[in-house]
């Protein structure tokens, strides 16, 4: 169970756990039955209460992930699309597609801590594939595949999450 099978799913475990500790407060708690049943009750607000916060952070810290991932991305993009019919790469031009792996592997990096959900994972996904099935992409990717500096994202990462 992670988190966010937690997040979609809390008012039903909300009610189901706290009201077994109720059932037991109510049923084993003899001379504090009632506050035993109070703190069921409070227990279970508080933990309602914990998910939706934590919820609205992890949204808010995607809102801003995203944000910046696509702020970053379209300042490469332009750059990126014209290097698509180059020959020989000076190093600046390099750089750029490094630059573009660079936020591709941190993609990545918050992907597998739960922070991108799979559906945005899977648009980004099928755009990396794209400029990979491309010269000087595939050139470059592969030299730089090398280094092992990519988080652990490889050509079948990117596959897997693009299908």
């Amino acid at each position: 169970m992670d988190r966010h099978f937690i997040f979609r799913n809390y008012w039903w475990i909300a009610a189901i756990v706290g009201g077994a500790a109720a059932l037991a407060s109510f049923q084993f708690g003899g001379d504090d039955r009632i506050g035993l049943i109070g703190a069921s009750i409070a227990g279970t607000l508080g933990f309602c209460y914990f998910v939706q916060q934590q919820k609205l952070a992890e949204t808010a810290l995607f809102h801003q992930l995203f944000t910046a991932f696509n702020a970053r991305y379209d300042a490469l993009n332009g750059e990126l699309m014209s290097l698509l019919s180059e020959g020989d790469l000076t190093t600046e031009q390099r750089n750029v597609i490094v630059d573009y792996f660079n936020l591709c592997s941190e993609e990545y990096l918050f992907y597998q801590q739960g922070y991108i959900p799979r559906q945005v994972w899977r648009s980004w996904c099928r755009g990396m594939s794209w400029y990979l099935k491309r010269h000087p992409f595939k050139d470059v990717w592969n030299d730089e595949f090398r280094t092992d500096s990519f988080y652990g994202l490889s050509l079948s990462v990117i596959q897997e999450g693009a299908g």
